[in-house]
Parts: structure tokens; C-alpha cells; sequence
């Protein structure tokens, strides 16, 4: 039987709270994402296509897929199956399996089957119990593009996320056209957050995508730049990229999608000492709290919730009831698996890999 054949499973019910879209990509969704789970939120995740490294980089060039790479981690931050999740995150061992994830081989074979990245994410959202809703920027692999002050044009998120300290404007190449659920979940979107992690990897990957920097643009929500709790470093230029570069380019990339005209955001910065936010003459505001981890070089999930519950007038989740997947839904996680490796041992067999001789 065919996944495509049988009916979604339902998902975790929404709350019927403000609708809340994150952009961004990778681990720096993991905490911000994890917060809002936690607030009274019908939340939407949109998540770069544009890796191209790891795991995620082999099936892009075995199946010409997008990266689920991204697509995974937010799906297991937003899960409330803890077993299932941690199954998905496992890595393979051995030959060439070696480092393949779990969860990036089910989502590619889930694809090749229903016909659509979309579709295999919302399955992959009702096994692991999913909060909220995880949806690709695109349905095709797109690749990062910037212009460096030091090194010029560098493509692929992989070498920029290397080189790059400089960027100044970016793009990614390859979708026409961003996926219409992401399109749609912006223009309903009452709070839109940007970051925090790779600023340009990440954040600048998504809105550069297609037409997404528009559908923002246009969307009537509160747009807020959720900064890192420390400034990111690079190898391109000596010293590390400063916040207010980061604010500058989102500035410059919704100024491109607006058509010329300025578009206002809200930043919320991590400061241990204040809780308070300040008015901007353009009508934005600039939000402190005390949201780092105790290590310092991250977003602690309870406070960045709490300051973003306190800022924009989120209030707590309510547990909802989830009865877990059902053994027909683990029955396909386990399919799915079983037809990944069986794939991977083909291609070992063909390239001769697996000690035999090439086909």
C-alpha cells in the first residue's frame, strides 16, 4: 500500500492563538522554536532549502531533492513524542550508511513516494507528534548566493557559511516559485520572527527564496529580528559579524522585496540587566530581555518564551491531548527506512563500494 492511498494522521490541534510564522533554518531554530511550542500559538515554521552539506547534501545529489537536513530539526524540536524523535535524529553506522540520518532518509523516500516534500513533512509531523506545522521555503533544492566585500560571489551555503563575513546582498538560485503553504501562512501571520542562528545561511536563505521576501513584505503581521545572543564567527574577515550588520542586511533584503520602500521590524535583543522595550521613530520597537542560555552562546527556550510572551501578548499553551502514532504509522516509519537503506546498498553495489565490482 501506498502512503500516498491512505489519509494523513491528525495532527496535534492548534490552539486557535495568534498565528506565529518563524523563518530561519538549521540549529539556531531549535530554541526559538521550542519556546513557542510552549505559548498559546497556531504556529508555522518555514525552513531554508538551500543546505548543501552532510547528509542532506548526498540526497540532494542522489535524488535531486531539496535538503531535508533543516526540514528534520525542526520537526524534532516541535515534536512531543520523545522516543520517536530521538529515533529520527539517530545516525547510521558503518559503510556507507556512515552518518546518514534516520530522519533525512524516511523524509526522502516518504517524497519519492507521495511526490511532494510538503506531503512527506506533514507525515513525518503526525508520527512524531509535531506542534505546529514545519513547511519547506520551496518544493526544489535552491542554492545560496552572495556578494562577499572580501571574496566577491561565493555560491553554496556550505562555502559561505566558511568564508563569508562580508556578505552584502544575497539570493537563492533555483525555485520560481516559494511554496503557497508558506505563502499562505505569512499574509495570515500575526508575528513574524526572523533568526536567530546563521543569519545569511539561514534566515537570508529563506527570505531570499522565490518570492518569499514579497509575501512578507505585503503581510499585515508584526515582523520582529530575533538577534543571536553573540555576534558569529567566521574565517573571512578577522573579528566576528556584528548585530547591527545582521539588521541592516534584513533591512536592505525587505527593501528589495517592498520595491524600494523601507519596511519596519521590531529587534529583540538579549540584555541581562533590562526587560523593557523602546519605541522607534519608525514605529518599531527595540526589545530587551534576559534570553541566553547559562553558557551564554545561545537562547535558553524558557526565556526566550517568556520574553516573547511578555513582549507580544503570547499567553501559555495548554497541554493537548495526543494518543501517539499509530501502529500503522509506525509500520510506515519503518517501511520507509528499510527502503532508504535498501537504496543506499543499491548505489554501494553500483559504485563498487561495497567491495564488489561496479555495475
Amino acid at each position: 500500500m501506498r502512503l500516498s492511498d491512505l489519509p494523513l494522521p491528525s495532527r496535534v490541534a492548534t490552539t486557535g492563538g495568534p498565528r506565529v510564522v518563524t523563518l530561519g533554518g538549521g540549529h539556531g531554530q531549535a530554541a526559538l522554536l521550542t519556546a513557542l511550542s510552549r505559548l498559546n500559538c497556531d504556529l508555522t515554521a518555514i525552513v531554508s532549502i538551500a543546505d548543501d552539506g552532510g547528509c542532506s547534501g548526498k540526497l540532494r545529489e542522489e535524488l535531486g531533492m531539496p535538503p531535508p537536513g533543516d526540514v528534520r530539526r525542526c520537526l524534532v524540536s516541535l515534536a512531543t513524542l520523545p522516543d520517536a524523535a530521538k529515533l529520527f535524529e539517530e545516525r547510521l553506522r558503518g559503510g556507507d550508511e556512515e552518518g546518514r540520518c534516520v530522519g533525512n532518509l524516511v523524509l526522502a523516500e516518504m517524497r519519492k513516494d507521495v511526490g511532494s516534500l510538503q506531503k512527506a513533512v506533514d507525515w513525518a509531523a503526525a508520527l512524531l507528534g509535531c506542534i505546529g506545522r514545519v513547511v519547506p521555503a520551496a518544493e526544489v533544492a535552491g542554492v545560496l548566493t552572495v556578494y562577499d566585500l572580501v571574496h566577491g560571489p561565493l555560491h553554496g551555503e556550505s562555502q559561505i557559511e566558511k568564508l563569508s563575513s562580508g556578505a552584502i546582498v544575497a539570493r537563492v538560485d533555483g525555485p520560481e516559485a516559494a511554496n503557497p503553504v508558506a505563502l499562505e501562512a505569512i499574509a495570515k501571520a500575526d508575528l513574524i520572527l526572523f533568526g536567530p542562528g546563521s543569519f545569511v545561511g539561514s534566515t537570508l536563505a529563506v527570505l531570499t527564496t522565490a518570492d518569499i521576501a514579497e509575501a512578507v513584505v505585503r503581510a499585515p503581521g508584526r515582523r520582529v529580528l530575533v538577534r543571536n545572543v553573540r555576534a558569529e564567527e567566521h574565517t573571512g574577515i578577522p573579528g566576528a559579524v556584528s548585530f547591527d550588520h545582521h539588521e541592516r542586511l534584513l533591512r536592505d533584503h525587505l527593501v528589495i522585496g517592498s520595491g524600494g520602500d523601507t519596511v519596519a521590524f521590531d529587534a529583540l535583543t538579549h540584555d541581562a540587566r533590562r526587560k523593557d522595550k523602546v519605541a522607534r521613530e519608525d514605529g518599531s520597537y527595540e526589545c530587551y530581555a534576559r534570553v541566553a542560555n547559562a553558557s551564554g552562546r545561545g537562547h535558553d527556550p524558557d526565556r526566550l518564551g517568556r520574553s516573547i510572551a511578555e513582549h507580544y501578548g503570547l499567553g501559555p499553551r495548554r497541554a493537548a491531548p495526543f494518543s501517539g502514532p499509530s501502529p500503522l504509522a509506525i509500520s510506515i516509519f519503518e517501511r520507509y527506512l528499510k527502503s532508504a537503506r535498501s537504496r543506499l546498498a543499491a548505489l554501494a553495489a553500483a559504485s563498487g563500494t561495497d567491495g564488489s565490482r561496479p555495475r
